[in-house]
């Protein structure tokens, strides 16, 4: 069995993610697993004719078909604190203004005038305090909690009364998640974890060397846009990957080409393997 790993939908129109999210589409791969969680996974799937069923959301440890359904959060809808009111500019901006002060900024799906995507609640210097992001269908995805319009803490819902995890930041970074009540020292080692838990004949394929390279114990490394970069130079990251073999990528798939420079190059040829790649 193969699982197709990206980072994120926000990829898709990366010509490596999109042979990817091909690969699946076309039952070549069975799974495409999402390492970061997107509010609008669901309608993005059904633009890209993925079956909700087959794609897993790491982040929810939930397959997209088991996210709930519902008609959307309308803007209209909103409680707005303070006797506040609700502002549309001519520019598509929405914001949210009690006493003449602008309280909150309102981000509304990109297809849609009045279903509400995120809502960002100012403080008294008009910086970001707290940022509620909400599922197509209408309910919490998660919650934020800034300090001067710094992200310290993200609580993850997915539709749920609860929250399913947290991710906390310092400096900018994440740097500890709790999962289901269980503590990570972040949130790749979390997801590490889950991928940990794989039977071996399940496949875990990547399409680049960056962070994803290492999440899994084993992952292949299958590089459709070619092995050489568009100078015909071989990446650092690459050239670690295929000349060191305790790297966890053990595989890295090439097409013809590729594989014929390689050899006349003299590149190590252990963890190469010729694929036909055609999308």
């Amino acid at each position: 069995m193969t699982i197709e790993l990206i980072t994120s939908f926000d990829q898709r129109a990366d010509p490596a993610v999109n042979w990817q999210i091909d690969q699946v589409r076309r039952r070549k791969a069975d799974f495409l697993y999402l390492f970061q969680p997107h509010e609008d996974a669901k309608a993005i799937c059904q633009q890209l004719g993925l079956a909700l069923d087959r794609v897993f959301d790491m982040a929810s440890q939930r397959f997209l078909s088991e996210w709930p359904d519902g008609e959307g959060l309308f803007l209209f809808d909103l409680a707005v604190p303070n006797q506040g009111q609700i502002n549309l500019s001519e520019e598509g901006l929405v914001t949210l203004s009690s006493a003449g002060q602008r309280i909150a900024d309102v981000i509304l799906f990109a297809d849609s005038y009045y279903l509400v995507q995120a809502i960002s609640w100012l403080d008294q210097d008009q910086a970001i305090s707290r940022k509620d992001i909400y599922l197509r269908t209408g309910q919490l995805f998660a919650k934020q909690y800034f300090n001067r319009g710094q992200l310290l803490q993200s609580d993850f819902y997915f539709g749920d009364a609860a929250a399913r995890r947290s991710d906390f930041y310092f400096e900018k970074r994440r740097n500890y998640a709790l999962v289901n009540g269980q503590g990570y020292p972040s949130y790749e080692a979390a997801e590490q974890d889950l991928l940990a838990s794989l039977q071996d004949d399940q496949e875990v394929e990547i399409t680049s060397a960056g962070s994803l390279a290492t999440i899994a114990k084993q992952s292949v490394l299958a590089l459709p846009q070619g092995l050489f970069d568009e100078n015909g130079v071989l990446t650092p990251e690459i050239e670690t990957i295929i000349q060191n073999p305790g790297h966890p990528v053990q595989v890295v798939k090439v097409g013809h080409a590729a594989m014929k420079r390689a050899k006349a190059l003299g590149l190590p040829m252990d963890k190469l393997r010729e694929t036909d790649l055609d999308a």
